[in-house]
């Protein structure tokens, strides 16, 4: 995952400028040329919210209709499960997404040429069709989640995975009744991190915490819109966590400070009636007050980064991934600030390249 920042300018350098903006799609390592399969555009999507990423196209024109067949070796490339590849950019193209053939359509009508559609997931995707009970015993929380990973890396779905650091709880792990990807989501609310995947690297990180930006974009100038939501919605000032110890004796922990999300004042510092609102909820895995606390904290956080949402688009930037902040420049200082970028959409349509970003924060 990138780790680095960038000016504006460094990325126009980077990225020639930004001019003549084109792509490559490749299936298991054959490429399809979007000149020679007449693919119009493709589209990627990538998220740190905990859903898979994917992409999607259309092959154009490759009917014979005279014969009643696909023309050359698209649709022969294409079968369920084929590793699925896009990069992206400028002279030095960028790889976007990583990950298989989830779906495709043959698709005829009369009021146009028969096209072929297709959509792909990242290794999260693959993650959603495994489903193994177990019960985790003496295991460590990292060596459970790295185990469950490993397996979109041996499908050849992910080139690597980054597990940080898990701990706070002492509660055995028992796994029923939900695919890996379900219990990848529990455990990352569990542990107050982000699951997500970019470039074929699986994360799963409390990357929230790392408040430098990718980049500073400009309203107007680098940045072609952009909205920001500001919504009391949901907000609490303090979570209480209820649990029971060992010998079933009530425990509890509560946060009240929240801990992500940059600079400037929470919903309950803005609205003081706030701090006295309190969520309770019980627990089935907290154990000690320790628990309670760790777990009261990460709840706090994931709700306090509801109260700031946003959504903008800007010229092709390869790259802005999601699970980093951006800098947003350009205006007064009720929309100037640092945001968590939550998701990412690169569109190619023709010669025609942008990227569309969401945003969220706890701060404002």
């Amino acid at each position: 995952m990138e780790q680095g920042s960038y000016s504006y300018l460094e990325l126009a350098k980077k990225n020639d400028n930004f001019t003549a903006p084109g792509f490559e799609i490749l299936v298991d390592g054959k490429p399809l040329s979007p000149v020679k399969y007449h693919i119009p555009g493709v589209e990627v999507e990538i998220s740190a919210n905990g859903t898979a990423g994917g992409c999607s196209f259309t092959i154009e024109g490759q009917y014979d209709y005279e014969k009643s067949e696909w023309l050359n070796e698209a649709a022969k490339l294409l079968k369920p499960g084929a590793k699925l590849a896009v990069k992206g950019g400028y002279q030095n193209r960028k790889e976007l997404f990583y990950g298989f053939v989830d779906d495709y359509t043959f698709d005829f009508s009369d009021d146009g040429t028969p096209r072929i559609s297709v959509n792909g997931l990242d290794g999260l995707g693959y993650l959603m069709n495994m489903c193994a009970p177990f019960y985790a015993g003496e295991k460590k929380p990292k060596q459970i989640v790295q185990a469950v990973l490993q397996k979109s890396k041996d499908a050849g779905y992910a080139k690597s995975i980054k597990v940080g650091t898990l701990d706070g709880y002492e509660t055995p792990i028992i796994k029923e009744q939900m695919d890996d990807w379900s219990f990848l989501r529990l455990m990352a609310q569990r542990y107050g991190a982000s699951l997500f995947a970019v470039d074929g690297e699986i994360i799963f990180d409390n990357v929230m915490t790392r408040t430098s930006p990718i980049v500073t974009l400009t309203i107007g100038r680098s940045i072609t819109r952009f909205s920001k939501r500001v919504s009391l919605a949901h907000q609490v000032g303090k979570v209480e966590v209820l649990g029971r110890d060992i010998n079933q004796k009530a425990v509890s922990g509560t946060a009240s400070r929240v801990t992500v999300g940059g600079s400037g004042k929470t919903a309950a510092e803005w609205v003081s009636g706030l701090k006295d609102s309190v969520l309770r909820e019980r627990s089935e895995y907290a154990r000690t007050q320790k628990e309670c606390e760790t777990m009261a904290q990460h709840r706090l956080n994931s709700i306090a980064m509801g109260f700031v949402s946003g959504e903008g688009e800007c010229i092709g930037i390869p790259e802005l991934i999601p699970g980093r902040y951006i800098r947003i420049d350009g205006a007064d200082d009720k929309v100037v600030g640092t945001y968590f970028l939550t998701r990412v959409i690169h569109r190619f349509d023709g010669a025609r390249y942008t990227t569309a970003f969401e945003v969220k924060g706890a701060k404002t």
